[in-house]
């Protein structure tokens, strides 16, 4: 076996991405346009595709028309929302980046999304500002995508590779092989795993092995020629290159000896191959003053921008700034005064102006004698890392601060039931410690829960998707309360979790048992109203019918009016009772038409109507004609046979108004009162309906006598 000193490190890239292909779904034309212009202007890499019918979109993406790297997508489209969007990209294209770019934002809306697997979501704004946001959030999607395909096929690259590549666990067996690796060694892949390094040597270079090569490793890593002993026994010299991951895993690379082309020399041979290199590298000289750089290959003028001969003679600090850190600058120095290898990654600057992130890696090249010759340094953009890692950092932290300072309790457990995470909200409710929390069971803190039901229940959840139902929660003093709850399965860091969002939904409970005591109160009430005191009003009145027959008196008559004043009262009554009782049904409704529909069912009068309103208002039909139908008959009833009423508009909603004697300035707050009359016929009750219908709707109305006189009554509409 022989070898050569010092570390020369491997290198790893990501090819440079010209265009950026954008489909975007919005199924207004003109805003799309717009936002394809001015996302083509903010990045010259972009190129935008827009599409008006989700389902047209969908058939870009399952017909592999043109490469999409990211969907940008509205919300609300008809026929298919963002969300059902959202989730038919996700059964072909996974991974694909989708934004949802909507103009309906809401809480409930931007959770969905989170669940179904959104990469980003963004509110449209007024400005063109939110065109620069929508173009940094692109870009930020579509570089860990881009990452995440290059890591595949670096992935793929290793499988593929004409090296032999292996990784060894600590105890020195064979965890991984490709095929390669197999092959120079005569055994298939399948049979290569799990044999120990010894198997592949001779013995009496194992002992050489153990004291020599691994140490050197360790240290660093060794490169040389080792005498393998194949599966069939014959010997093969292999290149053999060791080193150690931070888990202390070795990694083995084997590369069949080169043939050397007699007809070039060796130094234009490892020229032309720097200058093939795809990354970065510079060739130092520690022998000049100053460490000057003395070649420089093509791909490090194309990463940075200058041209050679803007390069040779510099220290290569010329790269560094403003925003450039001490720390890996230092460790950087202190590894060349010390003749050692070292990888930073710092902030470099290319010719133009512009940031990226640099990794560096410098090692010392040794001459025969052992003496420094040159330091050698590669030079890799990692830039589009550096952003996913920041962004993945933010995500992270917003999580973070969502999970611990939420309004809600928040708790997850595996599928066994155990608590293995709670927020400090979820402790102050309960009274316990989160140390107290962990590791208890569900049931534990949910009576509720049927523990021989609830891990079956559980496992049959599909991921990523929300389920709601109630539950109960006991305090650690033995008092519960009811919880919303929110379930969904995840993938946390490679394990099978469930979060649970709980909300305290005591006051929500306790408004629900109140309106089913206060309905059932009404039912009573009105049952009592319309059967049994209508039942004996109907039979006085039948009964006074034969009284006339039989007697002639002035007092039928007065018995007679009474009794119609009760049935009044017995009908206002009702209809108020049951004005909050019914659920409203809201709709556009033309105001003109309905008061006039309204005047049409009165009773005959001489009075006159105006209208001189357009408005079309969104009520509850019948409601809105019982509001109206009593303001006309109370206009009747206080103006006089001959009053004129009129209908029209005001800046937020409508007035009905007549030209009666008005109201007296003292009882004009007083009018909306249950029972409140100054009609000789009135029951007091047909104001209060019209406040309870305004009231229900979200509307307020004003009783004012009118500039001309006679009582106006306003209804604003858009409180």
């Amino acid at each position: 076996m022989t070898g050569d000193d010092g570390p020369r490190p491997d290198s790893t890239f990501l090819p440079d991405v010209k265009t950026v292909e954008v489909l975007h779904i919005d199924d207004d034309s003109s805003f799309a346009d717009l936002v394809a212009t001015f996302l083509e202007r903010e990045h010259e890499a972009f190129t935008v595709h827009t599409e008006t019918d989700p389902r047209d979109a969908l058939a870009v993406l399952e017909t592999s028309e043109r490469s999409v790297d990211c969907v940008v997508c509205d919300y609300d489209m008809p026929g298919l929302d963002g969300l059902d969007v959202l989730e038919r990209v996700r059964d072909t294209h996974p991974d694909l980046p989708f934004i949802l770019y909507t103009g309906k934002g809401s809480e409930e809306i931007a959770s969905e999304a989170i669940s179904a697997g959104v990469t980003d979501y963004l509110q449209k704004t007024g400005g063109t500002e939110q065109y620069s946001v929508l173009a940094n959030r692109i870009l930020n999607a579509t570089e860990g995508y881009w990452a995440e395909r290059y890591l595949n096929r670096g992935l793929e690259a290793i499988e593929t590779a004409q090296d032999g590549i292996s990784i060894l666990n600590e105890d020195g067996y064979i965890e991984y092989a490709n095929t390669a690796c197999a092959e120079m060694l005569g055994y298939t892949r399948e049979e290569i795993i799990g044999l120990h390094w010894e198997t592949f040597y001779h013995d009496d270079d194992v002992e050489d092995v153990y004291d020599v090569l691994l140490p050197e490793a360790r240290d660093g890593r060794w490169h040389g020629t080792t005498t393998f002993v194949q599966k069939n026994g014959e010997k093969i010299d292999i290149e053999h290159t060791l080193s150690y991951t931070e888990d202390r895993s070795l990694i083995c690379t084997l590369s069949p000896q080169p043939t050397i082309d007699a007809d070039a020399s060796d130094l234009s041979a490892k020229e032309q191959a720097m200058d093939e290199a795809p990354i970065g590298i510079l060739l130092t000289d520690p022998h000049q003053e100053d460490n000057p750089i003395i070649y420089a290959n093509d791909e490090f003028t194309e990463l940075t921008g200058y041209e050679k001969p803007d390069v040779i003679g510099r220290n290569c600090r010329f790269l560094q700034g403003a925003a450039t850190a001490d720390e890996p600058v230092q460790k950087l120095r202190t590894a060349i005064d010390n003749r050692e290898s070292v990888t930073v990654e710092l902030r470099n600057y290319r010719k133009d102006g512009t940031e990226f992130w640099n990794r560096v890696r410098v090692a010392p090249l040794f001459d025969d004698d052992g003496e420094i010759d040159l330091f050698v340094g590669f030079q890799d953009d990692i830039t589009e890392r550096k952003q996913y890692e920041e962004q993945l950092q933010s995500h992270s932290a917003r999580l973070e601060a969502l999970f611990e300072h939420s309004p809600d309790m928040f708790a997850v457990h595996d599928i066994d039931g155990v608590i293995r995470d709670v927020n400090q909200r979820l402790c102050d409710e309960l009274g316990f410690t989160e140390a107290e929390l962990l590791g208890r069971k569900v049931w534990d803190i949910d009576p509720t829960a049927d523990p021989d039901r609830a891990s079956s229940f559980w496992d049959t959840l599909p991921p990523n998707t929300p389920h709601r139902f109630e539950g109960e929660l006991e305090r650690k003093d033995g008092s519960t309360f009811p919880i919303e709850v929110h379930l969904i399965r995840l993938n946390l860091d490679g394990e099978d979790r469930f979060v649970a969002m709980d909300r305290d939904i005591s006051d929500q409970k306790q408004r629900e048992r109140e309106l089913v005591q206060q309905n059932e109160r009404l039912d009573r009430f009105t049952s009592v109203v319309s059967h049994d005191l209508r039942n004996p009003l109907q039979v006085a009145e039948g009964r006074l019918e034969l009284l006339r027959e039989d007697c002639n008196s002035d007092h039928i008559d007065e018995i007679d009016h009474a009794l119609g004043r009760m049935d009044a009262l017995i009908e206002d009554l009702l209809a108020l009772a049951q004005a909050g009782e019914e659920a409203m049904d809201l709709e556009p409704i033309r105001l003109p038409e309905l008061v006039e529909s309204c005047w049409e069912t009165l009773p005959e009068t001489t009075a006159t109507l105006t209208i001189e309103t357009e408005r079309t208002v969104k009520a509850d039909r019948d409601q809105l004609r019982q509001l109206v139908m009593n303001l006309l008959r109370n206009a009747i009833e206080h103006g006089g046979p001959d009053v004129t009423i009129t209908v029209g508009d005001t800046d937020d909603g409508f007035y009905v108004a007549d030209d009666g004697a008005g109201l007296p300035e003292s009882v004009s707050g007083s009018v909306f009162e249950a029972g409140y009359t100054t009609a000789d016929e009135g029951t007091g009750f047909g104001l209060s309906i019209v406040e309870e219908v305004a009231s229900r709707h979200g509307w307020e109305i004003t009783a004012t006598n009118g500039p001309s006189g006679g009582a106006r009554f306003e209804i604003s509409t858009t409180c």
